[in-house]
């Protein structure tokens, strides 16, 4: 016998149709953050996950010998789903909008005459979701109005918050559901999504879900800094190593991903062998060209699920739109932040385009390539190059910047590194390329502070053959500079 609601489960976590993270919590249309995503919309996309819904609500409907008429939808979600029920059926099919139009004549049930009522008919309303219930029950009062008799409901997902059951009990509605938050939570942690910690968290939402987030940093409407976010990371992981994610194909250079084998299912093994050492993972946007946008949002929200932050580092360095483009870009696929590089002259711009979409910005700074050496000494309105990048960084609110560190083997001066401290004060710095012995990662952090360094490393923990191991050394040596610091 199927057991549909572990069966929904199973496939929702994983298309991604809903999502479970606590430590990057999800802004809901009424403006609270919460831990968990829905999107039902998603199990549309293939026959299989339709044929199980309408499979599970028919044994719903026979183990609980539901009588009815009519089948209605709740526009729009509800629709689809209660379309393949009645064609199942052989049912007569009505849907119910949210409230009457506006215009021609003024219909809330869409698929009876508009002088016509329900009197005397039986209906069974499919919903995907119910969270508080309000929505749903007024469909059930939008029925009763037009003379017709509401006992049950069906839906693809419940919250089941103690308020929407007394809900539907006041209004003599039994309310069924395929697939429960408890049920969900099981589910996700026998599939990995989530640890037993995680799982903790998740339980206990539904006690105060309302204020849930605002207890843990998120106020209802405001969106949590990315230098908030790091920090935060930074304590559960007691880890300052961001793994970064530069994945050449075959061929492409020496050292690379192996021949014949998928980069996303590559890029997602790396992932989970560095996530127990390191806070962020910082996809080279000019390596994942070639994978789709289900793909990378697959990819970040594999980051997240494992608790750590996802920079984009994607090097914007255009103007305007395009410059919005790629943030909305980064948006949609999850990231916290995008790196930036401040050559046209519109930090401000760019800063004022993404925080409101929630994304961080990472302008570089001060660069150790040896052809950046002209342009940190170029004169900008009396400023030296990389002074002017430091500047508008620290007066526009970047999130983070970008600083090599000196060596024998590149121009970066010493003076110059303290010139920027003194320019961004507390802001958080993002070293690339932390050396073997971890002497440049040792005087980045002297100057910038312990808990203010992003300490990239990449192909070192890449293309090693132990890549867990590598990660762990790494975190073990910047946690011990940390200390000495």
């Amino acid at each position: 016998m199927v057991n549909f609601g572990e069966e929904l489960a199973k496939t929702a976590l994983k298309i991604g149709a809903i999502k479970l993270d606590p430590l990057h919590p999800f802004l809901w249309a009424s403006g609270y953050y919460m831990p968990i995503y829905n999107d039902n919309r998603m199990l549309l996309q293939d026959p299989k996950y339709r044929e199980l819904i309408a499979e599970g609500f028919v044994s719903k409907i026979e183990a609980q010998n539901i009588h009815f008429d009519v089948i209605a939808g709740t526009a729009t979600a509800g629709i689809p789903h209660a379309t393949t029920l009645a064609d199942r059926l052989s049912k007569p099919l009505i849907y119910i909008r949210d409230k009457p139009k506006d215009h021609g004549l003024r219909n809330q049930i869409e698929g009876i005459d508009s002088g016509s009522t329900l009197e005397g008919k039986t209906v069974l309303i499919i919903e995907d979701l119910i969270s508080t219930g309000g929505s749903s029950l007024k469909a059930v009062q939008a029925v009763r109005n037009s003379r017709g008799i509401v006992k049950n409901m069906l839906s693809i997902f419940s919250y089941c918050f103690k308020e929407t059951e007394n809900g539907f009990r006041d209004a003599d509605v039994d309310l069924t559901s395929l697939l429960t938050y408890n049920v969900l939570l099981e589910q996700a942690i026998v599939e990995g999504k989530i640890k037993q910690a995680e799982f903790d968290v998740l339980k206990g939402w539904r006690e105060d879900y309302f204020n849930w987030g605002e207890k843990r940093g998120f106020p209802k409407g405001v969106k949590k800094s990315f230098a908030e976010k790091w920090r935060e990371t930074v304590s559960i992981k007691e880890s300052i190593l961001c793994a970064g994610l530069d994945p050449a194909e075959y061929g492409q250079r020496a050292d690379s991903i192996p021949h014949g084998i998928s980069k996303l299912e590559w890029c997602l093994n790396f992932i989970e062998k560095v996530a127990p050492f390191s806070a962020a993972v910082k996809p080279n946007r000019n390596y994942i060209k070639d994978l789709s946008r289900g793909e990378t949002k697959r990819l970040v929200s594999r980051i997240h699920e494992l608790g750590m932050v996802a920079i984009d580092d994607s090097k914007l360095v255009d103007i305007g739109e395009t410059n919005d483009s790629g943030l909305y870009h980064a948006q949609e696929e999850g990231f916290d932040a995008v790196t930036y590089s401040g050559f046209p002259g519109n930090t401000r711009e760019v800063i004022e385009q993404a925080h409101p979409r929630g994304i961080g910005v990472i302008p570089l700074v001060l660069m150790s390539n040896k052809e950046f050496e002209p342009i940190k000494n170029s004169r900008i309105r009396g400023l030296k190059g990389y002074e002017y990048f430091a500047l508008h960084a620290a007066e526009y609110g970047a999130d983070a910047i970008v600083v090599g560190a000196p060596s024998p083997t590149n121009h970066i001066k010493d003076s110059e590194v303290r010139r920027v401290k003194e320019i961004v004060d507390d802001t958080l710095v993002l070293m690339p390329g932390v050396g073997a012995q971890g002497g440049d990662a040792k005087y980045i952090i002297e100057v910038f502070g312990r808990d203010n360094v992003i300490a990239n490393v990449g192909r070192a923990i890449m293309y090693s053959h132990n890549p867990s191991g590598e990660a762990a050394k790494y975190k073990k040596m910047l946690n011990e500079l940390r200390i000495i610091a």
